[in-house]
C-alpha cells in the first residue's frame, strides 16, 4: 500500500471510486490534472530551454522519495554530480540521503550510447531502466527530444515500444525541448505529444518579470483538466509554482447541482425494456460524475434519450 498522500484512490460526492492518482509534488498542478498523474502512464513534459523542465522533473521524483517511495532519473544530458548540484543550490539536501541508501538511482548516459537510430531505442534504454527501476518506481527521462525529429513509420514504432515498456515499470515523466521552430518538414515532429498519456508545456516568456513563465496543459487522457494558461513561478526551496485561482480549480469540478435531472434520466431508461439498460445507465453515470459545466445538462439529456429511444 503505498503512504497516504503520495497515491490516492478517492470517492467522489455520489461514492463512486476514483481512479488512483500520484502526486506529482508540483504545487498547484494536482489541482489542474484531477488530483495528479494517472499511475502507470508516460507524461510528457515540453518546454524550451531554461523553462524549468528539469526542476519540476526533481520536485516530482523528490515528492515520492520523500515519502518512501523509489525513483531513477535516467540522464541523456547531465551527469549526477550536476543533478546534485543544482537539487543543492534549489536547497534540496536530501538528494544526497537518498542516493546514499539507494532509493534514487541517477544513470547517466551520451545520447548516441542509447538513441542510436534502430531498435536498441526500445531494448537498451528500457533494458537499463528496468534493470535499475524497483515496481512502480517513479522514473523521469531527461531529455528524449533526440527522436522526436524523426518521422518515419519505423521510429515512431520504436518509441511507441519505449513508451509502453516505461508503463511497464512505473509512472514516467518524459523530458522533450521544444522545437525552436513550428514544425519539421515531414510534420511529425511531435509524435511524442499522440504517444503520451498527458502533455504539460512550459513557456519561458524571458518578459523578466515575476510571471514570465506560464504552464498549459495540452493533454490529460481519461482525465478532466484546466484548459487555461498559468502563471508558474521557481522559488527556491520549492521548485515549481503554480498560480490557479479557485474559479479555475471550479471549472473542473464536477457540478451537484443537476444531479435530481442525471437521476431522472436513469429512471426513464429503467422503465423501457430491452438489453440496453444497463449500458445506458453506465453512459449517464459517466456523463453524471463529468459535468463540470455550469450549464444546465436538460438539452444534452433530452438529445441523449431522444436518441436512444427513450422519448
Amino acid at each position: 500500500m503505498m503512504i497516504a498522500g503520495v497515491m490516492e484512490e478517492t470517492t467522489d460526492e455520489r461514492g463512486h471510486m476514483e481512479e488512483k492518482r500520484l502526486k506529482t509534488g508540483v504545487y498547484g498542478l494536482d489541482a489542474i490534472v484531477g488530483g495528479g498523474f494517472r499511475e502507470n502512464t508516460v507524461n510528457v513534459i515540453l518546454g524550451s530551454s531554461g523553462a524549468g523542465k528539469t526542476t519540476l522533473a526533481m520536485q516530482y521524483l523528490l515528492y515520492g522519495l520523500n515519502r518512501g517511495e523509489s525513483a531513477v532519473y535516467f540522464s541523456l544530458e547531465m551527469a549526477e554530480k550536476y543533478i546534485v548540484r543544482e537539487c543543492m543550490q534549489m536547497g534540496w539536501t536530501e538528494i544526497e540521503d537518498h542516493i546514499k541508501t539507494g532509493s534514487l538511482k541517477i544513470i547517466h548516459k551520451h545520447g548516441e550510447e542509447v538513441l542510436s537510430i534502430s531498435r536498441e531505442l526500445s531494448t537498451d534504454l528500457l533494458s537499463i531502466v528496468e534493470d535499475t527501476a524497483e515496481p512502480g518506481s517513479r522514473i523521469v527521462i531527461d531529455p528524449l527530444t533526440h527522436l522526436t525529429f524523426l518521422g518515419d513509420k519505423t521510429h515512431r514504432t520504436y518509441l511507441s515500444e519505449v513508451f509502453n515498456g516505461l508503463r511497464e515499470l512505473g509512472t514516467s515523466l518524459v523530458l522533450l525541448e521544444e522545437p525552436p521552430f513550428p514544425a519539421s518538414t515531414n510534420g511529425e515532429i511531435f509524435t511524442p505529444m499522440y504517444l503520451a498519456d498527458s502533455v504539460v508545456h512550459l513557456q519561458s516568456l524571458g518578459f523578466g518579470e515575476r510571471y514570465n513563465r506560464t504552464l498549459r496543459i495540452i493533454k490529460h487522457r481519461g482525465s478532466r483538466h484546466g484548459e487555461g494558461l498559468y502563471p508558474i513561478s521557481i522559488q527556491r526551496g520549492l521548485g515549481v509554482v503554480a498560480e490557479v485561482s479557485e474559479a479555475e480549480v471550479e471549472g473542473i469540478t464536477p457540478k451537484t447541482e443537476y444531479q435530481d435531472q442525471f437521476e431522472d434520466a436513469k429512471a426513464r431508461v429503467r422503465e423501457e425494456d430491452g438489453d440496453l439498460k444497463d449500458i445506458l445507465i453506465g453512459r449517464l453515470e459517466v456523463l453524471q460524475r463529468n459535468w463540470t459545466s455550469d450549464e444546465d445538462p436538460a438539452s444534452v439529456l433530452e438529445k441523449f434519450l431522444d436518441t436512444e429511444k427513450m422519448v
